[in-house]
């Protein structure tokens, strides 16, 4: 079971506001098939406040046809819609069920295959949720999060237990629903960002394949900082600039010095500005940090001999290994020092952004993204043997069935390199050579779009 941490704000309903609060109730076993946490949660900010008592738990098994689902009580929180990140669409789906519609707001993401959302929502399902729980009862799923709230703080063991057992009832049906569609069915879509990537990725040529992430985003913030809206901004704040300090100048001493100043400070601020534009803009939905993203990936894809896979189908074929967060990008191809070919994966672990509706976060705290070696052994006792040797500092595996991923985190995205993913798959490699030859993993050689980590999804 994937580590769930209710202080991280890995849904919308788990936004605190300044002045909101989390107090743990329990943890770990919540109820037969569920672990994860019991809490009493605040929202509070301004003269806005809402109590609720919420229950977060994971899910894994259905990342890959429903990344974000929210289904909230109208009359808790009439209707209010979560943020919504700029390349991102929250769309709202209708049951045929007039209660239901008349209790729920039920939205997706844009992209969702609205056949398994109506899968998902059995007659058994919804009939369940118009008639069995209690007032207020609403659920988020987020990457790999399940979130249940109820209003109020409950102090009540019996009414705590209860929530607990809808909460595990609820994760029960999910997981059942995700486990009978096909391995390519269902799978979320992203063709649509996709166009916009392959639109923006043109702006900017590299005759070599960018080094890092930075470099490849640093090209593109230039190619912004040239964009008509980001000088006309730069120049506006240099009019401002000038005004600040070149009047008061001029008044104190005489207007020659006060015509020097203004023009230094005319120029700070048009160059500051323009930095700090440029690093905002858009080219249609596509920010710039997106884009140096793609093109680091693609152009260590390229210069590697690897190819890239659809992210969401690696999470339907794997939907039962443990990772430390969502696929970002699936490059397939042969593993350094091992005889066979495997998966080289980047993970995004940054929920809170889709919650915030921010692409990109910074911390220290804690490592919001992952690369990994996917690779497929003979048996899965050589896979476990794997797992409990000796590995290299910083190194982790994680073992379902014959499949190993070999992973290492990373503070954030774009803090990824091509020597860091060249010495990950080298140290994987040396670890796969160790074992028996096996059969290659199988690999899709489609080309799908990748969510923000710590850029986003």
């Amino acid at each position: 079971m994937a580590s769930v941490d209710a202080n991280r704000e890995v849904t919308p309903a788990l936004l605190r506001g300044r002045d909101g609060s989390l107090a743990v109730l329990r943890e770990g076993e919540l109820a037969p098939g569920l672990e994860g946490q019991l809490c009493q949660h605040v929202f509070a900010d301004g003269g806005e406040r809402r109590d609720s008592t919420v229950v977060l738990t994971a899910v894994p098994e259905g990342v890959a046809f429903a990344p974000a689902l929210v289904c909230r009580d109208r009359e808790e929180l009439g209707g209010e819609r979560p943020a919504q990140l700029p390349s991102e669409r929250w769309q709202e789906t209708e049951l045929e069920s007039a209660e239901f519609n008349r209790r729920y707001l039920l939205l997706s993401l844009a992209g969702q295959d609205p056949l398994y959302v109506r899968e998902l929502f059995t007659p058994a399902t919804i009939a369940w949720l118009a008639a069995e729980v209690p007032a207020g009862f609403s659920f988020e799923l987020n990457e790999r999060f399940l979130l249940v709230a109820v209003p109020g703080h409950r102090q009540d063991a019996a009414e705590l237990d209860e929530l607990c057992a809808l909460a595990a009832e609820l994760a029960r049906r999910i997981r059942a629903e995700a486990a009978e569609e096909g391995e390519g069915t269902g799978l979320f879509d992203e063709s649509e960002k996709l166009a916009e990537i392959e639109a923006g990725l043109a702006k900017v040529h590299f005759e070599q394949p960018p080094a890092s992430a930075g470099i490849a985003v640093e090209a593109f913030r230039e190619r912004a900082r040239r964009q008509p809206s980001v000088v006309l901004r730069a120049l506006l704040w240099g009019i401002v600039g000038l005004g600040l300090l070149g009047v008061p100048v001029a008044l104190l001493t005489n207007p020659f010095f006060g015509l020097i100043a203004g023009g230094v400070a005319a120029y700070l601020a048009f160059w500051v500005a323009s930095i700090m534009t440029a690093a905002r803009y858009r080219w249609g939905r596509i920010s710039v940090s997106r884009l140096g993203l793609e093109a680091f990936m693609r152009g260590y894809a390229d210069s590697r001999g690897l190819r890239e896979e659809n992210r969401w189908r690696f999470h339907s074929r794997h939907r039962s290994l443990q990772l430390p967060g969502t696929a970002a990008h699936v490059l397939a191809g042969p593993i350094p020092a091992a005889d066979r070919d495997g998966l080289f994966v980047t993970l995004g672990d940054a929920a809170e952004l889709r919650s915030q509706g921010v692409e990109v976060a910074y911390t220290t705290d804690r490592p919001l993204a992952a690369i990994a070696v996917v690779a497929e052994l003979a048996d899965p006792e050589q896979a476990r043997q794997l797992a409990a040797g000796e590995l290299p500092e910083g190194l982790r595996v994680e073992v379902d069935d014959a499949t190993v991923a070999i992973w290492r985190p990373v503070l954030g995205s774009l803090l990824f390199t091509a020597k860091g993913f060249d010495e990950l798959r080298a140290e994987a490699g040396r670890l796969l050579a160790g074992v028996e030859p096996a059969r290659n993993l199988r690999t899709e050689g489609s080309r799908a779009a990748p969510g923000g980590a710590s850029s986003p999804p």
